[in-house]
């Protein structure tokens, strides 16, 4: 495809972007306790920048004054002392030709997470109710968000966006769910739902005249019942517009624990799913719109070019492969690396309060980890198994200048993904396969041998310096079901190995049982689902944001979900029983085992003396068996050698 209109440029007030792909806001968890810029943040930012995007917005600048000790590792925009560094970040961003801009957003300084927050409430939970502000407080954070956009102005930056997406503090007062004051900051109508939002950037106006553009994310859907509707929002932004220069259009709350999915979408939702919605607000207004929401850059090309917005800001994307413009731009899309959506990135930040990381992208947020590792002395090295992880072994070891074999055992290249990319809805699962297979039959200095089964008798004499083994893992099937042909492996049934009947029990209820109990559903059947863990724990193993829209889908698809259940076994019939010995009849046609993977130690452990080094990665070696643990195993084995 061309993307002449994606790479063309455009005037955002006073910013002058060379094409129109920004990065939109995220939290990459790295600054310092204090709320510094710390050389994380500005590794990870050159790394992204360098890749051709026209700018890049730095996420969670935080404006509160008082902020307790608890909050650590968000930029304090409220503190004069972060000046020093943020202008080194600014100057990072424009030596590579990127404009650089920053996320404006107050936090709830009481704490607590989300979801225990959510329980036990009839009203929706944001992060700050403007319900229960005074009017003095109203006050002190209009002035919070103005000294912190002088702030911002005064370290270089090009541009601020106004977080009043998602929950945030300036969207609220629009939502008559949430805002129930009765004075002039009423939700009752739209001027005075407007009022904190026209005073807080009339404010901002004030301190940085029109030395930068100004931003702002807007909500087109809450997707709450009773929350504005698209005609309210656009009447809403006909009356900021002429105070901002750029408006971001989003969806969803993420307070809202089944809506959270919907602002960082999973593989399980479409992509670009605010696009329909952004070109409604579009042709209302007079100012550039911009879309988020799983927009690829093939939707952008085609909504510019129609005229349904101006530009497209992305995260995930960016992180997967930061060269995604530069490859675009010089007729070579192909070689990007796809983002799966598996959103292990905002688990880590989100959930786990730990630094960003990429499963397809193992160095982006380790940028400082691996800007040392210095040059190495060639090396003959062998890569046993051409899965996911043995393919990013031998790319970066050859990519590192050594001379690689990789060795697979059948005749295709990716290992378990080509399980894992069969649904329909697992398309993103899909193009990273080919990708990866692309890619490194085009890397220099791999030799594939396939259809070869390398065995430590096979490698030993040949020279090779390290081994790497990347030999999988085999599946857990119980001995006592192995001779019942109505006993089924879940990786059988994904490949089309083998057929199953109307009515199917699904015996595991993690990621994979679970993804494969919603690709049945869709082929229309009828899918029980048990575990022994209890139900509310089903689709463990990825994401929260993804489980959380796994399990809707499969409740909208009326699988039968049955916690606390085991496996059993009566006069060589396969039963099921309850943890406390009752038994359970469940009538169906097959029984599809996802029981997980374990290493075959014996095979493993035999390529032990093969070589002076050699490493095990992937989930030959553990119970850990994601495409992360495979990727980042395989890529941090070959970048030491």
């Amino acid at each position: 495809m061309s993307y002449e209109h994606v790479m063309s440029p455009i005037q955002i007030g006073p910013m002058y972007l060379k094409n129109r792909v920004s990065f939109t806001p995220v939290w990459p968890s790295f600054a310092t306790a204090d709320g510094h810029v710390n050389r994380e943040l500005m590794e990870w930012t050159r790394d992204i920048v360098k890749g051709g995007v026209a700018c890049i917005n730095i996420g969670c600048g935080c404006v509160n004054r008082n902020l307790p000790p608890y909050v650590t590792h968000l930029l304090r925009m409220s503190d004069e002392s972060v000046v020093n560094e943020m202008t080194m970040l600014s100057d990072l961003c424009h030596m590579y030709q990127c404009k650089i801009g920053m996320e404006l957003f107050a936090i709830n300084i009481d704490g607590g997470n989300f979801e225990d927050r959510e329980k036990g409430k009839d009203k929706v939970v944001v992060e700050l109710d403007p319900t229960y502000m005074t009017k003095e407080q109203i006050k002190d954070y209009i002035e919070d968000f103005a000294l912190a956009a002088e702030r911002a102005m005064r370290c270089g930056v090009d541009s601020l966006v106004i977080h009043g997406a998602h929950g945030q503090l300036p969207g609220c007062f629009l939502n008559k769910v949430i805002n129930e004051r009765t004075d002039e900051y009423s939700a009752d109508n739209i001027e005075n739902a407007s009022r904190f939002t026209v005073e807080l950037l009339t404010a901002i106006r004030e301190k940085v005249g029109n030395n930068l553009a100004i931003e702002y994310r807007i909500n087109a859907n809450d997707m709450v019942p009773g929350s504005p509707s698209l005609d309210e929002v656009i009447e809403f932004a006909k009356r900021i517009e002429d105070k901002i220069d750029l408006l971001h259009v989003s969806r969803g709350l993420h307070s809202v624990q089944h809506l959270a999915p919907y602002i960082n979408q999973p593989l399980y939702i479409p992509h670009g799913i605010n696009i329909e919605d952004a070109s409604k607000i579009k042709k209302a207004l007079n100012i550039p719109v911009t879309v988020v929401g799983s927009v690829t850059l093939d939707q952008a090309e085609e909504y510019i070019a129609n005229g349904d917005a101006d530009m497209v800001s992305m995260a995930r994307g960016l992180m997967a492969d930061p060269n995604l413009v530069k490859n675009a731009k010089n007729g070579c899309a192909d070689k990007t690396r796809p983002c799966i959506r598996c959103n292990q990135c905002i688990q880590r930040t989100h959930y786990l309060l730990a630094p960003v990381r990429c499963s397809v992208n193992a160095e982006m947020g380790m940028e400082t980890l691996y800007m040392n590792l210095g040059r190495t002395t060639p090396k003959k090295v062998a890569v046993i198994g051409g899965g996911p992880g043995g393919i990013e072994a031998a790319r970066t070891a050859a990519e590192r200048g050594h001379q690689v074999d990789l060795f697979e055992k059948s005749d295709i290249l990716g290992g378990v993904l080509n399980m894992a990319a069969g649904p329909d809805f697992k398309a993103d699962i899909k193009a990273y396969l080919e990708w990866t297979i692309r890619s490194i039959k085009s890397t220099e200095n791999v030799n594939i041998h396939m259809n070869t089964e390398a065995t430590p008798e096979m490698l030993k004499g040949k020279g090779y310096d390290a081994i790497i083994v990347a030999i999988g893992s085999e599946p857990i099937i119980p001995g006592f079901v192995k001779e019942n042909e109505k006993v089924v492996w879940v990786g059988d049934v994904e490949c089309h190995r083998v057929e199953v009947g109307q009515k199917v029990v699904i015996v595991g209820a993690g990621l994979t049982g679970c993804e494969s109990a919603l690709a049945l559903a869709n082929e229309g059947k009828d899918v029980t689902l048990v575990d022994m863990i209890p139900s509310e724990n089903f689709g463990r193993g990825g994401a929260k944001f993804n489980q959380i829209a796994l399990m809707s889908q499969l409740d909208e698809k009326n699988i039968t979900k049955i916690g606390e259940v085991k496996l059993s076994s009566e006069n060589d019939q396969v039963t099921f029983e309850t943890l406390d010995g009752k038994k359970l009849d469940i009538e169906c046609d097959n029984i599809i085992l996802s029981l997980g993977v374990r290493p075959n130690a014996e095979k493993v452990n035999s390529f032990a003396d093969v070589a002076k080094d050699v490493v095990y990665i992937g989930d030959c070696n553990t119970r850990i068996g994601t495409l992360f643990n495979a990727v980042h195993t395989g890529h941090e084995a070959a970048a030491v050698l």
